[in-house]
């Protein structure tokens, strides 16, 4: 595990990272797994500029985030498609979930998780389309919508998290990411770094080296043997957020929209109690567990 000074720092290790010791490409997967783009309310990154970006960085598995909707990843996997690039880079189907408790994020999906379940019902949902589930930036205390204490407790003591990110490029004090190394380490969850990426300026600022995959059992394998790789983002990246915010919502006034889905963005759990989106019907929830009922 490294921390990196610079991301320049970071992105030349990772191009010697994928080059073996023979100078032939190493057989092994570099992934990012914390990704916004256009489909996100903070981000302007287009699919075509993730996937330029992310190739010329050296990023061969790219999980796709967006806050509540798993359309922008789908948008990014149809254009790496469409470009004839599957063979360089593999564009995972993910979500970044605002539930009642906070958020978590859920890959290997196959459809949108609405918000405003509890982070419970978010887990079951996100194991039962056969992903992983992933908690982002558990303790940075400058984000309202990160997961309570008590809900990632109550998850990571039912054996319902599959990973979680110890290191945050975003995150702006690091005592905050060592409280989610901490965590992981004591109930054995596998760690993992992850970008948080809202704009090209940082993607590959963190990456995972582990055996490669293509399924959510086989990554939930490869975790075992990650090394992680990975250097903070400047807290002026920030503004780069807040500048997508008002920029989508011009747009939006002006009748444009900058993506052919839902435009959303990340919701505190009271926001979310406050207003909430329709709740999927009993029939299409897991069944409760014995002890629930």
């Amino acid at each position: 595990m490294t921390i990196a000074a610079t991301a320049t720092d970071l992105r030349a290790m990772l191009r010697d990272e994928r080059t073996g010791s023979a100078g032939e490409p190493a057989k092994r997967a570099f992934a990012d797994f914390h990704i916004h783009t256009r489909f996100s309310r903070d981000s302007i990154l287009s699919e075509e500029r993730f996937i330029e970006v992310a190739i010329e960085r050296g990023l061969t598995h790219a999980a796709i985030t967006n806050h509540n909707n798993v359309e922008g990843a789908i948008a990014v996997r149809d254009k790496v498609a469409e470009l004839g690039l599957e063979d360089r880079l593999a564009v995972i189907l993910g979500e970044e979930v605002s539930t009642a408790d906070g958020e978590v994020v859920g890959i290997f999906l196959t459809r949108t998780i609405p918000r405003g379940l509890s982070a419970n019902e978010t887990a079951d949902e996100i194991h039962r389309q056969g992903g992983l589930v992933s908690i982002p930036h558990p303790f940075d205390p400058f984000r309202g919508s990160h997961i309570r204490e008590g809900p990632l407790r109550n998850l990571a003591e039912m054996g319902k998290i599959d990973m979680l990110e110890v290191f945050n490029c975003r995150v702006t004090l690091q005592r905050h990411n060592t409280d989610a190394a901490e965590f992981a380490k004591r109930y054995g969850i596998p760690g993992i770094a992850a970008s948080d990426s809202h704009s090209r300026f940082e993607v590959a600022m963190a990456f995972n080296a582990m055996p490669t995959f293509d399924t959510a059992d086989a990554l939930r394998a490869s975790l075992l043997e990650n090394e992680w790789h990975a250097s903070r983002s400047t807290v002026l990246i920030h503004a780069t957020t807040r500048w997508a915010v008002w920029k989508n919502l011009f747009d939006k006034w002006r009748g444009r929209r900058t993506a052919t889905g839902p435009i959303l963005g990340p919701a505190t759990p009271e926001e979310v109690r406050r207003e909430p989106v329709q709740r999927p019907t009993p029939s299409e929830l897991p069944p409760k567990e014995p002890d629930d009922q």
